[in-house]
């Protein structure tokens, strides 16, 4: 706790020094304008990096895109089989606005659902166990 007060008593003696300087000393106050803006910038900066603790920001690695078949259950037989398996589509909502068909009439706007991505077929590896 002495610790604390002894740096406070310090401080304030600093910044009651820097008071004391004369007006007499000063050169005009346009001189040293960019050196003060580059002192407030970089106080900002270091004032911001201090208060958002910059260990928020770590990167982290993406997931590998591939994926590995699982190993086969120990002690069995069996083998492994190319079989053809389908992705279904994915689809997603979109608002469709009101407007004129191509007959002339007119369509209210409303949510309608598109294909986003087709559905396809793709090879996978399966253990197939004996019995």
């Amino acid at each position: 706790m002495k610790a604390k007060k002894l740096l406070v008593l310090i401080l304030a003696a600093v910044f009651l020094f820097s008071l004391l300087s004369s007006p007499a000393w000063a050169r005009s106050p346009q001189h040293y304008r960019w050196e003060g803006v580059a002192i407030g910038i970089g106080a900002a900066i270091l004032g911001s990096a201090l208060l958002n603790n910059m260990n928020t920001h770590a990167y982290s690695y993406p997931e590998p895109a591939y994926t590995y078949s699982p190993p086969p259950p120990p002690r069995s037989s069996g083998h492994w089989e190319m079989r053809s398996v389908w992705v279904p589509p994915t689809e997603k909502s979109v608002w469709n606005p009101a407007h004129y068909a191509h007959n002339g009439r007119w369509v209210r706007g409303g949510w309608i659902k598109i294909v986003d991505r087709p559905g396809y077929w793709t090879k996978e590896r399966v253990w197939i166990a004996r019995r």
